[in-house]
């Protein structure tokens, strides 16, 4: 059974502003997506967004960029193989890309960096080879 506030929390957490961030794994409104959520240093959680079609199972950490978080989906999205998403701290969740339309790549699985303003990483899968990508992607 899963909890409507997430279930296997993987990665790690992330401060920001004094509160810190997080991301689960499986569980959330939509069951088996995974959810982002924050948690205030005196105990309160709240969950910031659940994951259905925007994509499943954040299993990397966040990353802050200049007040804005950063972070990916191993699954689902409009393809299936994921997605690299940005969430403010209130909530609001944009997809930036969907995995899985050419050869672009599978299954970003690592956290992202930041890299004077374009956000880097990898994929488990796909690419000209089939063994994975690096890709930059412009916030």
């Amino acid at each position: 059974m899963y909890d409507d506030d997430g279930a296997a929390p993987t990665a790690s957490l992330i401060e920001a502003k004094g509160v810190l961030y997080g991301t689960t794994s499986s569980g959330g409104h939509y069951v088996t997506g995974g959810t982002i959520f924050r948690i205030s240093t005196n105990g309160d959680e709240h969950v910031l967004h659940s994951f259905g079609p925007d994509g499943k199972d954040p299993n990397a950490s966040l990353i802050d960029v200049n007040g804005t978080l950063y972070g990916a989906t191993i699954s689902g999205g409009e393809y299936g193989d994921g997605t690299v998403f940005s969430i403010t701290r209130t909530g609001t969740v944009q997809v930036l890309h969907d995995f899985g339309a050419g050869s672009d790549g599978k299954g970003p699985y690592a956290s992202l960096i930041d890299v004077d303003g374009m956000l880097y990483g990898t994929t488990r899968g796909g690419g000209s080879g089939g063994n994975g990508t690096i890709f930059g992607l412009s916030p």
